[in-house]
């Protein structure tokens, strides 16, 4: 079973209602997979668990997917964790996206501080990209990816407790945070955050400094540690 391809689909899973696949997963099935009629695969929507299925190819383009049999019963994890952070390159960032959904992350926040180069953020190919990563891994859920935001938005309206990565500063060690079923950090852009957004994060209460060492550590790989450790 664990051979079989799996994909994500938007629509529900349930024995004898035929799902219409998307051109992009028809075409890799035919012409990537060299699937045919009749062959097996497993599909799942982060509602219904996981189901294996069998395929029917209407042309080259399209094809469906009968439900066969579930595999997988549903299961909802009881902790939220929110990744907030600055968009950075695109290599790094993908990089960051994929590795963020394989270690369980549930929210993805996108944040613009002064220091972030890059400024404007592809939400589409980054939703691929976690759908993608879930499929990869094997999570029967999908992350949300939120809209782009200003951390000045973020301190206008912050989270109860938003753990922030600060270099050069004394913080809670990862190794001592205590987790419960919400927990949500910042990991600010390449260059850092500025003077005056360190001023205001030290002035907002709902903010908690973290350290994650001596190293200084690029913008994925904070993320990526913070995510290991909780």
């Amino acid at each position: 079973i664990t051979k079989l391809p799996r994909l994500y689909t938007p629509f529900a899973l349930q024995s004898g209602k035929e799902i219409l696949l998307s051109k992009e997963h028809a075409h890799y099935l035919k012409n990537v997979m060299r699937k045919n009629d009749g062959d097996q695969i497993r599909l799942f929507n982060g509602k219904d668990g996981e189901w294996i299925c069998a395929l029917e190819f209407q042309s080259k383009k399209e094809a469906l997917a009968s439900p066969l049999q579930k595999i997988k019963e549903q299961s909802h994890s009881p902790q939220q964790v929110h990744a907030y952070f600055a968009p950075i390159k695109k290599n790094r960032m993908d990089f960051l996206i994929e590795k963020a959904v394989e270690l369980g992350v549930t929210d993805l926040h996108p944040v613009l501080t002064r220091n972030t180069e890059v400024r404007k953020v592809n939400e589409e190919r980054i939703r691929t990209q976690i759908i993608e990563a879930a499929e990869q891994c094997e999570r029967l859920d999908i992350p949300t990816l939120h809209g782009l935001s200003s951390l000045t938005d973020i301190l206008k309206d912050p989270p109860d407790t938003l753990y922030v990565a600060l270099e050069r500063s004394e913080g809670l060690s990862c190794q001592n945070l205590k987790i419960d079923n919400y927990f949500a950090f910042l990991v600010g852009p390449e260059g850092g955050f500025t003077n005056e957004e360190i001023k205001h994060i030290n002035l907002c209460k709902n903010f908690k400094k973290l350290s994650l060492g001596d190293q200084i550590l690029r913008a994925e790989t904070a993320t990526i540690k913070i995510l290991s450790i909780i």
